[in-house]
């Protein structure tokens, strides 16, 4: 079985991943337009992009303007969206795994 085997500090990096907090850097607004959710940039940086999001990355995008956890973030997509817990907190880490690439998060 693959996960027979832990390599030493393994569960620390898991444990620290779940309790680490994500919040957005200051510099977008996040707008409905014509029924698309976009965050547009606003600190004039004219190499920022608008950013199109769907509905549960635009509930994540309002979320993370405080700091939130995995499990945090999840809970909120728990109370919008039918989804298994496990895959709603694997999604999440997709997207601040995208936000972090882009620079966007705090």
């Amino acid at each position: 079985m693959f996960f027979g085997v832990l390599l030493p500090g393994f569960k620390k990096v898991v444990e620290n991943m779940e309790s680490k907090k994500y919040m957005l850097k200051p510099g977008y607004v996040l707008r409905e337009i014509a029924g698309e959710h976009l965050a547009i940039p606003v600190s004039g940086d004219s190499s920022a992009d608008i950013v199109v999001l769907n509905p549960v990355s635009a509930i994540l995008w309002q979320e993370l303007s405080t700091q939130k956890t995995v499990g945090e973030l999840a809970g909120a997509v728990l109370k919008e969206f039918d989804v298994a817990r496990e895959e709603a907190e694997a999604d999440i880490r997709e997207f601040l795994g995208v936000l972090e690439e882009a620079g966007i998060l705090q």
